[in-house]
C-alpha cells in the first residue's frame, strides 16, 4: 500500500498580522500553491502547542512528483509570493513526510 506524501509549512506569524495573513491566504495563496504540479490537496492545520501558530499540509499526488514541484516555476511564485511576509514571521520550516518503509506488527508483552 502506497500513501501520498505530504509538504507540511510551519512558521510563528506575529499576532498582529495574522488575520490579514489568513485573509491573503485563502484568498490568493492556497490557489497559488495549488497550481504546483502533483499538489492535490492542503490543509489548514491548528496546534494547541506552544512554538509556530501557523501550519498547513500539501498533499502530494505521489513521491515522484516532489522534486518536479519543488522546481516548478510555479512554486517558484509561490515562494515570492510569500516573501511579503517575512518580516512577520519566524521559525520557518519546510518538511516533506513520506512513507519510508512498512513496520513490522508491533507485540507488547507485558
Amino acid at each position: 500500500m502506497s500513501t501520498c506524501p505530504f509538504l507540511v509549512v510551519r512558521a510563528h506569524v506575529n499576532p498582529e498580522v495574522l488575520a490579514e495573513l489568513e485573509q491573503w491566504y485563502l484568498q490568493v495563496h492556497i490557489h497559488t500553491m495549488l497550481k504546483i504540479p502533483g499538489i492535490v490537496a492542503a490543509f489548514r492545520l491548528r496546534s494547541l502547542r506552544t512554538g509556530p501558530n501557523w501550519m498547513t499540509a500539501f498533499r502530494l499526488a505521489d513521491e515522484s512528483v516532489i522534486q518536479k514541484a519543488f522546481a516548478s516555476t510555479e512554486a517558484n511564485e509561490a515562494r515570492q509570493d510569500w516573501e511579503r511576509w517575512l518580516p512577520y514571521v519566524s521559525e520557518v520550516t519546510v518538511e516533506v513526510y513520506t512513507s519510508l518503509m512498512s513496520l513490522p506488527a508491533y507485540r507488547h508483552w507485558n
